[in-house]
């Protein structure tokens, strides 16, 4: 099971890695110029195999998970992600959508993750 877990996370992480670069590219661009390795410097100008917010906000998941469930805790992972760079990349932010900023600034703030969603 563990090897089943770790292989969807990483998944998730390579997945993000070839998608960031063509973020925001039409269907139709990427049909004629499909992703079928490593790209960089393109949508967020990053370098090759970086990974976006979304891997990040699931390997702080993942991380707090294997010490039991403490939303608090999830949430304290998130405002790090935010505030440090916690399981990014590059050690830096460089994307986050408009409500996942508003709820972490709303736990920066102190409010408890139980009500830090819009």
């Amino acid at each position: 099971m563990e090897n089943i877990v770790k292989a969807g996370i990483f998944g998730v992480c390579i997945g993000d890695a070839l998608g960031v670069p063509v973020e925001f590219k039409k269907r139709e661009e990427l049909k004629k110029s499909a992703v079928t390795g490593y790209l960089e410097y393109m949508s967020w100008n990053q370098p090759k195999g970086t990974w976006s917010d979304d891997s990040s906000l699931t390997l702080c998941l993942a991380d707090e998970l294997t010490k039991g469930y403490d939303l608090e805790k999830i949430g304290e992972s998130f405002v790090k992600w935010v505030q440090y760079g916690r399981w990014t990349a590059h050690g830096k932010l460089f994307d986050i959508g408009g409500t996942t900023k508003h709820s972490i600034a709303r736990l920066i703030k102190g409010e408890s993750a139980k009500f830090s969603r819009r």
